[in-house]
């Protein structure tokens, strides 16, 4: 399955109702948890970090984060989706350089953490950017408006 079947199957897996998850931190993990049965992968940045002996929370670099998930997901013939902590950074090009390394390494989605940070956090800049003034973003059209920057490449990769 190449990477827009992955795209698209995890798509489908989320339209049909309720499917188990499960959070690999390796490519064995993964594996196994495929030949339980598994649909799709998650990765777990707390079992990616502690497993090479790194705590949680950034402190494994983004290269090796993504590097860890890159071979989850060639390890496995189902979609994957990466957990990339806060994004790895305090700026929407971070971010942003993450999405798109992550895209790269074969994964089919994603979560970002809501970390506070100080001004340039994403929560500083979701709030900006939707015009939701401190209060969570609820609106479509505000969720709209933050995700239509990474529109273009969802739209080449998948």
């Amino acid at each position: 399955m190449n990477q827009r079947e992955r795209g698209e199957r995890f798509h489908e897996l989320h339209r049909s109702g309720t499917f188990v998850l499960p959070n690999a931190w390796d490519a064995a993990s993964a594996a196994v948890m495929v030949g339980a049965g598994a649909q799709a992968i998650a990765t777990t940045s707390s079992g990616i970090s502690w497993s090479q002996g790194v705590p949680d929370g950034e402190n494994l670099s983004r290269d090796d984060m993504i590097a860890a998930i890159a071979r989850i997901a060639r390890a496995v013939d189902v979609p994957v989706t990466g957990d990339v902590e806060a994004g790895y950074g305090p700026a929407t090009s971070d971010v942003v350089a993450t999405v798109e390394a992550l895209i790269d390494a074969g994964a089919v989605g994603m979560n970002i953490e809501d970390r506070l940070r100080e001004a340039s956090s994403l929560r500083w800049w979701s709030r900006r950017l939707s015009g939701c003034s401190g209060r969570r973003t609820r609106d479509r059209r505000d969720l709209a408006r933050l995700t239509a920057s990474t529109s273009s490449f969802r739209e080449e990769a998948f």
